[in-house]
């Protein structure tokens, strides 16, 4: 692992996928243990879900590597954490990877993050295998979770294996491929014939493997329609390039705490999944080297770490690759790959593997490194944008210090994570997926870079506009010894459509103001727009004309005249019939059907305005609304729990409206 270079050929990178509670990262620790590199799960210090917040919590929260060999193969595993609110570092790594397991609860089944996570896979084409875990508890089904996982995601769901017996009495899996039993006793493998009393649901499900994989060769399928049932060996042939192809999804079955069934699938991983040279997208070996980055995170003697995986050419230590997102060149220096925190130094990565690099300035999730500059064109996932608005404050003057460095790296660790700085009001407001996310993040906030943080809700960006025309005095006349000040000006406004912002138009006939003030007359009523007569909100969709004014040769300035332009705007603006403006978000919501009507309900509910609804062709709707901001403060954790986490989530910044009478006058006066 430390040495030679890997060739393409003999590398699996696999993305382990599900939801929270599924046994992932047991399941990554117990492969490490069968490959001879790690204890198991539960004895000594996990290799995977290390840092304290995830042993707090007991369960990942950030994605994980493990590199090891087994069976002259080099795996790279990537464990991704599956809750809700931390999913942000599995949609980058979807492009480090060749292959996705989905580990299921086989005593609770599918789940909603495992819903999210294969429309995800589907999308980029990744093939994908499923392990249904925990088959040793009380209430695990194995027939039913395969019936499921089939009526969801089609017949290219291929039973590979079934359990020998089940719940306690689980200690095996019949391989319905070549139709035999695997047995596990006393820490020995044995195998045998399929007992009589299993005999005709492993019958049933071969039937269904056959089904799936012969859909893969138009030889195979033509015979078989005939009647002629294929060989084990001709049904073994067709494996490899079926699970490449995403032609069909094995299924294989186990329980990663006791070690049953793991064996096997790392075997199966070996033998039928694809390298990186058999995926559908081959990579080549011969062009410039490419790397892209799938996955940044501190540690705290290192500093930045960067994961990249090879998409082209070869990577070796002090290569100078350029970011093509900044134009900057990059030295490589000691290339190392990950087993958890554990860092093992290699001198190169061929095209497909994956390794990391410390201390790139600057290179973030997403980024992709060039030797020639050239950025290939590739679609990069992206994670899911956050809609839970809060504001970090720093506890103390010392925190203020150190809080805009340790945000810009902790939202280079966590891409899902979006940050918006007001320069004026000096107030970050950060988006996060849910309130746990931001929970998560305040303790690494504190832990990794000494920054107590408070957090408070974001506030929603009011503006404030006119509704009819008005017409306001602005004099600016002080007399004190010397020379004094004298600026005079009148205006007209009148209300501009929405989103028009501001414009001004110069009516001076006569040169009663000289054409040298004029500017200053503007730059005062912009002034004057910062703060409305409402609430203090900005002004805006205001058309402003100088219509006339007086100066006086020796008493006049630009300081003045600005005065003058402050004073007439807020004499008009107060005749103008002021209105209070809040911000809308275009809300789209993917839900089952099932959920259509509660969901649009609670949109109501929120002041929200239905726009439409369509069929996705899944068995969901797409529902769009506009929605007051201020109704959606709490809305993304709300929406989850609605829809038991079965629903997607996309809202933007739409426009400003008008903010109803009643509701404005108990905001103004709250």
């Amino acid at each position: 692992m430390t040495g030679d270079l890997v060739a393409t050929e003999r590398i699996r990178n696999v993305l382990v996928l599900g939801h929270t509670g599924t046994g992932k990262s047991t399941l990554v620790e117990q492969m490490l243990a069968v490959a001879g590199h790690g204890s198991g799960h539960g004895n000594g210090t996990p290799t995977v879900d290390h840092e304290p917040e995830e042993r707090e919590r007991g369960h990942s929260l950030a994605l994980a590597m493990v590199s090891f060999e087994y069976e002259g193969v080099k795996l790279n595993v990537l464990d991704a954490p599956g809750g809700g609110e931390v999913l942000g570092d599995a949609y980058p790594a979807l492009l480090a990877a060749d292959v996705a397991l989905f580990v299921v609860d086989a005593a609770v089944g599918v789940q909603p993050q495992h819903e999210q996570l294969w429309r995800a896979c589907a999308a980029r084409d990744l093939p994908r295998m499923v392990f249904l875990n925990k088959l040793d508890l009380e209430r695990a089904r194995y027939q039913d979770n395969v019936d499921d996982l089939r009526a969801r995601y089609g017949n290219a769901v291929a039973p590979v294996h079934m359990p020998l017996g089940i719940h306690d009495q689980f200690d095996g899996v019949i391989d319905l491929l070549h139709f035999s039993a695997v047995q596990f006793a006393d820490g020995r493998r044995s195998e045998g014939e399929v007992p009589e009393q299993r005999h005709d649901q492993a019958a049933r499900n071969r039937e269904a493997l056959v089904e799936s994989v012969v859909e893969n060769d138009d030889d195979l399928l033509e015979r078989y329609l005939d009647g002629q049932e294929p060989s084990s060996r001709e049904v073994a042939e067709v494996f490899a390039h079926g699970v490449a192809e995403s032609g069909f999804f094995p299924l294989l079955c186990g329980s990663a705490i006791e070690g049953i069934g793991v064996e096997l699938l790392l075997n199966f991983v070996v033998e039928e999944c694809p390298s990186p040279a058999e995926a559908p997208h081959p990579l080549p070996h011969d062009g410039p080297t490419v790397a892209y980055v799938a996955k940044t995170f501190s540690d705290q003697y290192v500093g930045r770490i960067n994961l990249l995986r090879v998409l082209s050419g070869e990577l070796h230590a002090d290569d100078e690759l350029i970011c093509t997102r900044t134009g900057d060149t990059q030295r490589l220096h000691q290339l190392f790959t990950l087993r958890g925190r554990e860092q093992l130094p290699v001198a190169s990565a061929s095209a497909g593997d994956i390794v990391a690099v410390a201390k790139l300035n600057e290179v973030t999730t997403g980024d992709i490194l060039s030797a020639d500059g050239v950025e290939p064109d590739i679609s990069r996932p992206l994670p899911p944008m956050g809609f839970h608005r809060v504001v970090l404050a720093p506890a103390s003057s010392a925190d203020d210090d150190k809080l805009s460095s340790a945000l810009q790296r902790i939202s280079q660790d966590d891409p899902s994570i979006r940050m918006d700085v007001d320069p004026e009001a000096g107030t970050r407001v950060l988006r996060f997926l849910g309130p746990i996310h931001v929970d998560v993040t305040v303790e690494r906030l504190r832990r990794k870079y000494g920054v107590e943080v408070q957090v408070e809700p974001a506030p929603v960006d009011y503006l404030e506009t006119i509704r009819q025309p008005a017409k306001g005095i602005g004099k600016h006349v002080k007399q004190s010894g010397g020379h004094g000040q004298f600026g005079i000006a009148h205006i007209e406004l009148s209300p501009l459509p929405r989103g028009e912002g501001f414009t001004f138009e110069d009516q001076i006939v006569g040169g009663v103001i000289p054409n040298r003030y004029i500017p200053a007359v503007e730059k005062g009523i912009r002034e004057a727009m910062r703060s409305g007569p409402l609430g203090g909100y900005p002004v805006v969709d205001v058309h402003a004309r100088l219509v006339d004014g007086k100066h006086h040769s020796v008493d006049s300035s630009d300081a003045a005249f600005q005065m003058a332009g402050i004073l007439a705007f807020r004499s008009a603006v107060e005749q103008a019939e002021p209105a209070l403006l809040e911000p809308m978000a275009q809300v789209e919501l993917t839900v089952p059907d099932s959920l259509t009507g509660a969901v649009m309900s609670d949109l109501s509910g929120r002041r929200g305005r239905i726009l439409g609804t369509d069929a996705t062709g899944d068995g969901r709707a797409l529902v769009r609304a506009y929605v007051p901001d201020a109704e959606l403060t709490t809305f993304a954790a709300e929406f989850r729990s609605l829809t038991s986490g079965r629903g997607e989530l996309n809202m933007y910044y739409s426009h400003h409206e008008e903010v109803p009478d009643g509701i404005a006058e108990r905001l103004l006066n709250s």
